[in-house]
């Protein structure tokens, strides 16, 4: 069997946060799919590690990034003028399409749900149920 086409997602700090949060949770499987890298950015690493307040959390979140691929912080300016986003969400995107990923995995509804399942700059925009559903055939053991 040819293997899959490899994919690479950009992990929103809500992802990383709430992945890292329980030892079970369904998030985790992002780390587990064939061909499929996570990747995120200094600013998302730094949004997370100031939201967590226990040491059990922190140290699952650091062994999460130690899996993750560090890409550049990138100047907003990538961002497209015509996408309405919230200052503090447009790091995340820029990021995002500075890297060239295929994907931004972000559970963030309030400020990305408007862009859920579109393209922006290259990049497809998914919750990760969304994500997981339609990449769970490259879910390894």
């Amino acid at each position: 069997m040819p293997e899959p086409s490899p994919v690479v997602i950009y992990l929103d700090s809500n992802v990383l946060f709430s992945a890292s949060m329980h030892p079970e949770n369904t998030f985790l499987r992002l780390w587990r799919l064939s061909c499929v890298t996570p990747v995120t950015s200094a600013y998302a690493l730094g949004e997370v590690h100031h939201n967590i307040k226990q040491s059990a959390h922190h140290e699952r979140f650091d062994a999460l990034a130690a899996k993750t691929r560090l890409v550049s912080d990138a100047n907003t300016a990538f961002v497209p003028n015509h996408i309405q986003l919230a200052e503090k969400d447009k790091p995340i995107l820029a990021a995002a399409i500075a890297a060239s990923v295929d994907y931004l995995i972000t559970g963030d509804k309030n400020h990305f749900s408007h862009l859920y399942s579109r393209t922006v700059a290259g990049v497809s925009i998914l919750p990760p149920s969304t994500f997981l559903a339609a990449f769970n055939c490259r879910l390894q053991p």
